[in-house]
């Protein structure tokens, strides 16, 4: 249906609906967004007649990193627009000439230009991800998401929890001989997990076969009675007698069989079945040759047939089971994962009736796409919905590059993309790229110009590039003289196929020496006249074990090296040790836990020191105090301080630099610590974060969420290694890719295979759960053509060279590689060198014979670089800040200590003189540690359960308290729940009604008139800062937002100690706690926080109608006869709207 549109302009492309961009590798596709960005800010011709603002151009892509060079490169492309428009001086750019040339006011254009500067904060620039969560944010009503539902559940941990409760309650009750055959499947639920994640979280999927109907009982009948007519008929002897190959393995093993038969047991996955059955049998006969009929015979095929289906049936068992699960585990947290957030929305745009998709087009008139080859299914079918089904004007551009769809573990479905491109109305490429040297281009065109590269010339074709015309003299040059684009080596043994292994080494080496020759003082290379630097260059491998051996080729050259991939952090040591690290500070008694950390390798602390510990008692009392500090530390600064304190005492920096691949383990050590702090704002309590912490360790994955990847240890000047994913996007002057053979590894043939079929001009998505031969060859197709798309894009980030290695490996025949040079075949006895020489021009291509390899030491230049005066520091005003209430209370001198961030009202440890020996809430520990741990029983707590003991005995456990105390905390939590709130308590306050620990944002700007309203209501008293003005954010986290009977209600806990008895609780104590701690000012705050969410959420909202009022619960004086312990009020709206104009809002 699409056209091609092969002389692409920026300027006149059409930006009505159904345009898709094909950009392949270097022809500037972020350059092509933002300059049809800056048409859309200045209205030039579009479909609108008018300039949009920068709020109004939707785009989306897939990565955080991204989105954040989106958003600078377009702000440095409005800023270079402002310039031309300004001085009318448009430095040889022809596109910004352009819109000068044909400006009917070019004084408005710039203002429009102007205010897109200064509103590019505002420019919505989001993640796939982040955009719906965006959606489902501000149009809660009109999407259909609860209320209070979170975000931020880990899909991963969810699906872990899903398998072992499947493991549980699903496969181990299964009858003997099925449960055998499911563990054979799932040895352990993370087995389960890995194996159902490749399709569990696709949206549009097919299953085959489909479930058919079983008889557990009758496939063990019939095995058993296999079993009895082998052994009886001896038909062991009859087939030893018969015409088998005496080659084949059914007659090799019909001694085996026979014993397996006349064994006790069924062994359903027991691979005899397989190879006795009927069509393995005649297989294995001799030409002509005839096998005896025996029923056994016919039986044992009857059991394999059986034995495929019964495994069918399991894996839609599972299937069913853990996605139901899933859910269940979901709804219950009241949270949604990343996933979630895309089905969540897919199903809210396309709900009959849904107004949704108009909102969001009439929001958001075009869209653009970014990286559309890495969409799936779900993604598509939300903006299809929104911009192409009943069109109105609004306009959808994809641009994207299916050559470079490299992420289908992930999810990604480059078929979606195809489905896509066959409906759009237009397709442009750009055919110009900007990022290679002329030689290298011409060349690659070489290696990919030919017939189904890609596996579908139709809807994958290659096209051909042109060198960029600036780019005419990019040359890489040895002693003067322009050496081949690429050079080809070969790594072989001529007699055999070597190991991977073995080979793997020698490629590595081989590119190492390569790299000593080309950064050597004494080297001749040059590119465009300067000399080659060790940062220029960068090694491109699949796996991890590449890396390994490219760091290991490079260390002992004395080159240096740092390592980018996708993979986890918590996948390193560094995780591991710090783990041991925190556990010993969470029991800084444990003698064994703090010696266990001190032996970590992270500590750097030796044998010695640490057997000093069982002899020296100073030096062990000094250690213990130590740790204990830390526990202290992380109580009241929280995680982050408490570990930057321990690296500093422990000079932990300054020990690992001074040792090989130290700045990797400080790197990885910052990360985690940055991690856990930011977790810890979600997580209360020390326990807690370390379970956490224990969770993503055992959930993760060689390829990570974005904030979890490795990050590049140094940006120092040194050789990059780089995983193939992980590259793209980047490019680099010189590209090594040393083993462009991938091994697939282990792959087992039962796992389900995931492949696509044309069904009325599109592809479906289907998994193959059984032996579907088709279905499992289209499966292995297309991991061969997504090889192929991973090698071109590991090819086309090179700017002037890429040396690509050519090892004989067994694998080589399947290998993407072997299809660019046309070999197809390659013997084991036959030298592969011969097969590439003289198949492609000299000029462009040079083939190396790799042999005796060396090991050339680097030797730096012995002239640095000058050394620069860094820049002065710049000036920061830091007027602007976020405040929290417990900030802006202390600017009003109240009297208060912040202990711990929001929960500075709970005394210190102190013991009652009086009850010390009494078991009762009145007796329980106070503190600042106390008062986390009971606001976490409350957050944690279903308000709603009878049977609140395990949480009750965890909190206890927490806080190194006896059993004794449980009944006592029990009843506590009972008098708590339904101490009577008014007309209800909180016992009625069900999960979907409720929003634990609501976070809160909100822009502040004071008026000087602010404390003045305040000590004029009585809210405020005592305060010397009269003409306190705040600029910035207001940030807090209010305890509880619940909903009842329409209305909303704000709840914060209190576990301050009043007395020694309920009586102590009355109404008087609590307006005197309410005044002395400044409660007031913290409930004004977190009103007006609900107001001004409540106007955005609840269409028709009214203060009135809506806002229920604030309650302070005083926990140790709650009860369910009355009401002592229980704050409430409801500020007035005239009071709520003139602070909400005093602090900076809009009266309403």
């Amino acid at each position: 249906m699409n056209s091609t549109d092969t002389t692409f302009n920026p300027m006149t492309m059409p930006l009505d609906h159904g345009q898709l961009i094909e950009a392949s590798a270097g022809t500037g596709k972020t350059y092509t967004i933002t300059n049809l960005c800056l048409r859309l800010l200045l209205g030039r011709n579009s479909p609108w007649q008018r300039p949009l603002a920068i709020n109004e151009t939707l785009i989306l892509t897939f990565t955080i990193a991204a989105t954040n060079e989106l958003k600078h490169r377009i702000a440095k492309r409005i800023e270079e627009a402002r310039r031309v428009f300004r001085t009318g001086d448009d430095n040889d750019d022809d596109f910004l000439r352009h819109l000068l040339e044909t400006s009917s006011d070019s004084s408005t254009d710039l203002k429009l230009l102007t205010a897109a500067s200064q509103l590019i904060d505002e420019a919505s620039i989001f993640t796939i991800h982040g955009f719906c969560a965006r959606v489902l944010g501000e149009q809660t009503f009109e999407s259909g998401t609860l209320f209070d539902q979170e975000q931020n559940a880990e899909r991963d941990h969810v699906l872990k929890l899903a398998v072992e409760d499947c493991y549980r309650t699903l496969i181990m009750p299964l009858q003997g001989d099925i449960r055998q055959l499911a563990l054979t499947l799932w040895p352990n639920p993370a087995m389960l997990a890995r194996k159902l994640s490749r399709f569990l979280f696709r949206g549009e999927l097919q299953i085959f076969p489909a479930q058919t109907a079983e008889d557990a009982n009758e496939l063990v009948l019939k095995a058993r009675e296999a079993k009895t007519l082998w052994t009886d008929g001896e038909l062991g002897q009859s087939l030893l007698k018969s015409d088998l190959k005496k080659s084949s393995k059914q007659y090799k093993r019909l001694e085996q069989m026979t014993e397996f038969c006349t064994s006790p047991g069924i062994e359903l996955d027991n691979e005899l079945w397989e190879i006795y059955s009927a069509e393995s049998l005649a297989g294995a006969v001799k030409k002509g040759g005839d096998l005896p009929i025996h029923p056994a015979l016919e039986l044992i095929t009857e059991v394999r047939t059986g034995i495929k289906t019964a495994t069918t049936n399991l894996w839609h068992q599972v299937y069913a089971s853990v996605s139901s699960l899933m859910q269940q585990h979901k709804e219950t947290w009241n949270k949604m994962t990343v996933d979630d957030l895309l089905t969540s929305l897919a199903a809210a745009v396309n709900r009959p009736g849904s107004s949704l998709p108009d909102s969001m087009a009439n929001r958001w008139p075009i869209a653009m796409i970014d990286e559309f080859q890495d969409t799936d299914n779900i993604q598509n079918s939300i903006f299809s919905r929104v911009y192409q089904d009943g069109n109105n004007g609004h306009s959808l551009l994809t641009i994207g590059d299916p050559k470079q769809a490299i992420y289908s573990f992930r999810g990604a479905d480059v078929y979606t993309y195809i489905n896509t491109r066959r409906l759009s109305s237009r397709l442009h490429n750009l055919d110009v790229n900007w990022r290679s040297s002329p030689a290298l281009i011409e060349a690659t065109n070489i290696l990919f110009q030919k017939g189904n590269v890609f596996g579908n010339d139709a809807d994958m074709p290659f096209v051909p590039v042109k060198p960029a015309p600036i780019h005419t003299e990019m040359k890489m040059l040895v002693a003067g003289v322009e050496c081949p684009p690429y050079q080809l080596f070969v790594i072989e043994d001529p007699d055999r196929f070597a190991s991977v292994t073995e080979l793997t080494e020698r490629a590595m080496n081989y590119a190492a020496e390569q790299t000593v020759s080309l950064i050597n003082a004494d080297s001749q290379a040059s590119l465009d006249g300067k000399s080659v630097s060790a940062g220029q260059i960068a090694f491109l491998v699949r796996r991890r074990a590449d890396a390994v051996a490219a760091q290991r080729a490079l260390t002992s050259r004395g080159v240096q090296s740092v390592y980018l991939t996708l993979e986890s952090v918590f996948l390193q040591d560094t995780a591991a040790d710090l783990k041991l690290i925190l556990e010993a500070i969470l029991e800084p008694a444990n003698d064994q836990a703090i010696k266990a950390a001190l032996a970590t390798r992270l500590m750097q602390t030796t044998a010695a020191d640490i057997d000093r510990l069982n002899h020296d008692i100073q030096a062990q009392q000094a250690v213990l105090a130590e740790f204990r500090s830390y526990r202290e530390m992380w109580l009241e600064q929280n995680v982050a301080p408490m570990l930057n304190t321990l690296m500093e005492r422990r000079q932990l920096a300054q020990r690992w630099l001074k040792l090989p691949n130290g700045e990797r383990q400080i790197t990885n050590l910052r990360h985690l610590i940055e991690i856990l702090q930011k977790q810890s704002g979600s997580i209360k309590g020390m326990y807690q974060l370390i379970k956490w912490f224990s969770h993503e360790q055992g959930d993760a994955a060689a390829v990570s969420a974005e904030d979890r990847q490795l990050r590049l240890e140094s940006d120092e000047n040194l050789v990059k290694i780089v995983t193939m994913h992980a590259a793209k996007g980047l490019e680099y002057d010189i590209v090594m890719i040393p083993m462009p053979v991938f091994s697939k590894g282990n792959k087992n043939s039962a796992d389900p295979a995931l492949f696509h079929i044309e069904q009325e001009g599109r592809y479906i998505a289907g998994v193959e759960l059984g032996d579907n031969s088709h279905h499992r060859s289209l499966s292995a197709r297309e991991e061969q053509e997504e090889d192929m798309r991973l090698l071109y894009v590991a090819m086309t980030r090179a700017k002037y060279r890429c040396y690509l290695g050519l090892p004989k490996l067994n694998s080589f025949a399947g290998s993407a590689i072997r299809q660019l040079l046309d070999i197809e075949t390659l013997k084991k006895d036959e030298s592969l060198l011969p097969r590439v020489h003289g198949v492609f021009p000299q000029k462009l291509f040079e083939i190396i014979e790799t042999d005796n390899i060396a090991n050339t030491i680097f030797t730096a230049s012995a002239s640095p670089g000058p050394l620069t005066v860094p820049p002065a520091k710049p000036t920061v005003n830091d007027y602007w800040r976020v405040h929290s209430y417990t900030g802006v209370a202390a600017r009003l001198t109240v009297h208060e200590p912040v202990m711990v961030t929001g929960y500075a009202d709970d005394d210190r440890n102190e013991e009652s003189t009086n009850i010390q020996n009494l078991l009762s809430r009145h007796s329980f520990p106070r503190g600042a540690r106390v008062g986390v741990i009971l606001h976490s029983l409350m957050e944690d707590l279903d308000f709603q359960t009878d049977d609140c003991s395990s949480l009750c005995d965890r909190t206890l456990r927490r806080l190194g308290l006896e059993d004794e105390w449980l009944p006592v905390l029990e009843q506590w939590v009972q008098d708590i729940l339904k101490a009577p709130l008014g007309q209800f308590s909180l016992k009625d306050i069900g999960l979907t009604d409720r929003l634990d620990e609501m976070e809160f944002h909100f822009p502040l700007a004071t008026s000087t008139n602010l404390v003045q309203f305040l000590v004029e209501k009585e809210y405020l008293e005592g305060a010397s800062n009269k003409a306190l003005l705040l600029q910035g954010q207001m940030t807090g986290l209010i305890d509880l937002l619940f909903r009842r009977d329409g209305k909303y209600y704000i709840a914060d806990y209190k576990s301050n100690f009043l007395g020694n008895s309920l009586t102590d609780y009355n109404d008087e104590s609590i307006a005197h706690a309410m005044q002395s701690h400044q409660y007031h000012l913290q409930y004004l705050i977190y009103t007006v926080a609900v107001h001004r969410m409540l106007k955005q959420k609840l269409p028709g909202y009214r203060y009135e109608t809506h806002m229920g009022g604030a309650y302070y619960l005083f926990l140790r004086g709650m009860n369910q006869q009355d009401s002592r312990g229980i704050f409430f009020t409801k500020p007035d709206l005239d009071t709520v709207a003139r602070l909400d104009e005093l602090l900076g809002g809009i009266n309403g």
